[in-house]
């Protein structure tokens, strides 16, 4: 990585920290240089204004997410309950790390036509990836068979869980923690159990 993509990275970092912190709008370029010690001529040398950063920012966080989701794919196999669950948990710390995105999405992406583009491809991208998902599934014999207007009802509903849950808890004054991470997982769970082909039995 050369000097200048190193420092292109840290900006990207910096600012996913002050967003996090305080919000988009209450950061401006200049504290993003400021927190890392460059000029703001330096920062500009990479980022014009600070849409780009946060369209760079939504760049990294498609690629991270899809290649965390390959990974738990190497591990269980897709398809299956565990990588369900492991995936749903992928989910809600990628959200955490990325949540100033998740706590202003709509506002972002309607003050960006660029940005909006950019989230309306991954997001049909990633709607396809549970719908495969629960092809892999029910190909498995883990979830029953079910006609693709049913599955695809499921699939926009097992996505809307997993996009929305930490807004969910932070919005209602919860804390965001492992309780209510796998809370959220318990929840999915419950959510898939009218599909499994083979019900579990009573306790």
């Amino acid at each position: 990585m050369t000097k200048a993509e190193k420092t292109k990275a840290r900006i990207v970092e910096t600012a996913i920290e002050l967003f996090n912190e305080r919000g988009t709008k209450a950061v401006t370029t200049n504290h993003i240089a400021a927190a890392m010690g460059i000029s703001s001529g330096n920062l500009y040398y990479h980022f014009r204004n600070k849409e780009e950063i946060i369209r760079a920012i939504f760049a990294q966080m498609h690629e991270v997410g899809l290649r965390e989701y390959q990974e738990i794919n190497d591990g269980p196999g897709p398809g299956t309950a565990a990588s369900m669950e492991e995936t749903f948990l992928m989910i809600q710390r990628f959200n955490w790390r990325y949540r100033f995105f998740k706590r202003e999405l709509a506002a972002l992406v309607q003050s960006d036509p660029e940005l909006k583009e950019m989230f309306v491809v991954s997001h049909r991208l990633n709607l396809a990836v549970v719908r495969g998902a629960l092809d892999l599934s029910m190909a498995q014999g883990f979830l029953r068979q079910m006609p693709p207007e049913q599955r695809d009802l499921l699939a926009e509903q097992i996505w809307m869980m997993a996009l929305f849950w930490l807004n969910y808890l932070e919005v209602g004054g919860e804390e965001v923690d492992e309780a209510a991470l796998r809370r959220g997982s318990e929840i999915l769970r419950n959510m898939l159990l009218p599909y499994l082909a083979t019900p579990p039995s009573p306790a």
